[in-house]
């Protein structure tokens, strides 16, 4: 997120690529390698490979194949790749080899290894008819370093089509590939940074919405086969993609995920460059991709590579175990950078269009699996998002979308409880989500309905178009969807072809609509073809001849951190919302340590749009910390969120056990006492540790708001050791010396009748 004055957006790669040809200036103890990573395969048949028959395979012909069931599975012994290594891609051939999947885990000795890594089928990084599957890239956690030894497991999973051959497994290529030697993600941001610097900033009347910061592609990629002209075509950008690179997301060095997935799409696919536009990782760092600027064609996503800018998340972002949640820093760069390509381009990112290369219609912004519905690409936890992407644009740009929409997930949609619906595959829909049916030409065999019943504001002239998605289920659509639409005037009937207007908002007409739902458009299954596609996705409502009313007044709340809450970490994530974002202007946080914030030296940062996230470094701890969000509107009065008070506290506490201890001798145990301190949030609880003289430490008590104790020794005669460790109340653990507080030797023997009682508290 950047903050006002905002760098000018809209520089060209090639003048940075000019500057740098030009300039030795760079960031400090940054080595720019201009020669090409080592990368290099090692090809196994599977007929090399020593079988593990206790799980159920073996080699017949030269292949490896399961002996008896399709759910068999073969280890490989530890493999020594021919290079050092921080990135292994995976490649199999065999029968049905669409069926296998692997586990890969790396190490660096052959001794010691890390987790075991699900690999599937990449799709995206395949050709169509590709004989050889390629797999998920697989990275070596570690930043910087690399590993010399890879392990893999075989998987045989169940076919679904009972008829086809049972998978086999006839050969295995593992790309190895190190770009460890280049710069890390935080000193190319550093190295950006610098090259900022030598441009002119934007005027501040600029209505525009800023580019946000980018590692270019002049700063990241040194290799001379990162700098040609030939061959790069450019075309307005008129839809917005979302990728994943399908890489596993065990990486601390994401700098070097991206030389890697570059020098595997240059040279292990033969693609002459990086496919996508822009990479953003898990910290929110963007990276420029395929070269060319602003407007240059990629190679991401076949005939919808024309007209598109590709955004690939680094990472795996499927439903299953291999995939997470996009992390948020992620999301807030990859919305900020969407919105300035909307925002520069006029993308209205709820509606949808044609591409120059394509028939068909798709949205302008979408998933990659929207384009073709034959990959998961971006992956579930990632395309669940769309919706909410579209929003978030919408709110920073300014975007004001005068539909009423209609979703067919929705209480404003009725389905009939007979016949057979369906869903598509990837969650194809305008919302993740769509209903289709086959179609009819006969009466007596319609059995579905559907009835959207949208909520109309005020009585007036509307004019009411339908959403026919584009998604993949082995046939055409009906030519002659009917739809009635029961209105104020009457009852109106219109059929559209579906076939053609598939991928896009099709017009059904104007109509004067009542106040309130009572209006209905009604679909069936009823055409005049047979066997065809019929969908039921959302409808739009326009108002048409007067302006929609104005939207709310904007109102921010307070977020993170909550109130009353203690901060451990001096770096704050603040987070707020905005009820009905669309008219802010500009949004200011503002962090005090006085309630009226007369004092805002600590933080006092402005944005244009609507964020709702912010991260700021503090110089110390702070006892009373006060935020709130403000956000201005175009002539109208200033609103601020309620001041949230919160704690700030860094520093672990500080304890001790008592000492000398006591003993009593008629029970045989000891009165452990022990007290802390901290200056800010204050002591919580204590963990205490006992040991034999210079033995291992044991834990004793685990979170203990107790002070006092009796300790019965585990063996008698024998010496003990105690120390305590405090959590104080914001969560900070006190680091744990080896040195003893206090111990058994030398207690003070209490006679029965001196015993001292035990305080619980």
């Amino acid at each position: 997120m950047r903050t006002l004055p905002r760098f000018l957006a809209a520089l060209l790669t090639t003048l940075l690529a000019a500057f740098l040809a030009t300039t030795t200036h760079s960031a400090p103890d940054i080595q720019l390698n201009g020669d090409r990573a080592p990368m290099e395969d090692l090809i196994l048949p599977a007929g090399d490979l020593v079988s593990d028959i206790e799980k159920g395979t073996t080699i017949i012909g030269g292949e490896l194949a399961p002996e008896q069931t399709a759910t068999a599975s073969f280890t490989t012994e530890a493999i020594e790749a021919p290079i050092p290594f921080n990135a292994v891609v995976p490649h199999w051939t065999g029968e049905n080899a669409e069926a296998i999947s692997l586990q890969v885990r790396t190490s660096l000795d052959g001794e010691t290894w890390g987790d075991w890594i699900a690999v599937h089928a990449n799709h995206d990084w395949m050709e169509p008819g590709d004989d050889e599957i390629v797999g998920q890239m697989v990275l070596v956690p570690e930043a910087q370093t690399t590993h010399d030894y890879v392990q893999i497991q075989v998987l045989f999973g169940e076919e679904e089509d009972e008829s086809a051959a049972p998978p086999t497994l006839s050969q295995m290529r593992l790309t190895f590939i190190d770009t460890t030697t280049g710069p890390t993600s935080d000193e190319l941001v550093d190295l950006q940074s610098e090259l900022d610097k030598d441009f002119p900033l934007l005027p501040e009347n600029i209505t525009g919405y800023p580019k946000p910061f980018v590692v270019s592609r002049g700063a990241w990629c040194q290799h001379p086969d990162c700098n040609y002209t030939e061959g790069l075509e450019y075309h307005p950008v008129s839809h917005l993609i979302i990728h994943h690179t399908v890489s596993n997301n065990a990486s601390t060095d994401w700098a070097a995920v991206v030389r890697a997935i570059w020098n595997f799409h240059t040279y292990g696919r033969g693609w002459g460059d990086i496919g996508y536009n822009y990479l953003v990782d898990p910290n929110g760092v963007i990276y420029e991709g395929h070269l060319g600027g602003d407007d240059v064609i990629g190679t991401h996503a076949a005939g919808a590579n024309k007209g598109s800018m590709a955004l690939a998340l680094l990472g795996t972002f499927t439903s299953g175990s291999t995939g997470i949640k996009p992390p948020q820093a992620m999301l807030n760069s990859s919305v900020e950078l969407l919105s300035w390509k909307a925002d520069q381009r006029d993308i209205n990112v709820f509606d949808a269009s044609r591409l120059p290369n394509l028939s068909w219609g798709l949205p302008n912004l979408m998933g990659h699996r929207d384009v073709y519905g034959t990959t998961e690409c971006p992956g579930d936890q990632a395309h669940l998002l769309i919706p909410w992407f579209r929003d978030q644009i919408a709110a920073r740009i300014g975007l004001d979308d005068p539909f009423i929409y209609a979703d067919e997930q929705s209480t404003a949609f009725t389905r009939s409880m007979t016949g057979t619906w369906n869903m598509p595959p990837y969650m194809c829909g305008f919302n993740n989500h769509a209903w289709y049916t086959w179609s009819v030409n006969n009466q007596s065999a319609s059995t579905n309905w559907g009835e959207w019943r949208p909520n109309i504001p005020a009585a007036g002239r509307y004019r009411i178009d339908v959403y026919v998605p584009y998604c993949r289920t082995g046939r055409a659509e009906t030519g002659s969807a009917t739809y009635t639409i029961f209105h104020a005037g009457g009852t109106s009937t219109r059929t559209i072809s579906q076939q053609a207007n598939v991928g896009l908002w099709t017009t059904l007409g104007e109509y004067s609509l009542a106040q309130g739902n009572g209006n209905v458009i009604r679909l069936t299954d009823l055409t005049n073809d047979s066997g065809l596609g019929v969908w039921f996705d959302a409808i739009r409502v326009l108002p048409v001849g007067a302006p929609p009313p104005p939207p709310p007044v904007p109102v921010p709340t307070n977020i993170a951190p909550a109130a009353g809450s203690w901060q451990r970490s001096r770096t704050v994530n603040f987070t707020w919302k905005i009820d009905n974002p669309e008219p802010v202007t500009v949004t200011t946080l503002q962090v005090a340590a006085d309630p009226s914030f007369g004092n805002l030296v600590l933080v006092n940062q402005s944005w244009y749009g609507a964020p709702t996230t912010h991260t700021h470094t503090f110089a110390a701890d702070f006892k009373d910390l006060y935020w709130r969000v403000l956000v201005w509107r175009t002539d109208q009065p200033l609103i601020s969120s309620k001041p949230t008070r919160f704690g700030l506290d860094s520093t672990p506490p500080r304890s001790s056990i008592n000492s000398p201890l006591t003993f009593t001798p008629f029970n045989g145990q000891y009165q452990i006492n022990w007290s802390g301190t901290d200056n800010l949030s204050g002591v919580d609880r204590y963990n205490v540790d006992f040991r034999a003289a210079n033995g291992a430490w044991t834990r004793w008590l685990s979170d203990t708001k107790s002070q006092s104790a009796l300790f019965t020794p585990p063996a008698a005669g024998t010496v003990y050791e105690f120390r305590s460790l405090a959590v104080d109340v914001a969560g900070n653990v006190e680091s744990g010396s080896n040195s003893a507080q206090a111990t058994t030797a030398g207690a003070i023997r209490l006679s029965n009748m001196q015993s001292l009682p035990t305080v619980v508290r």
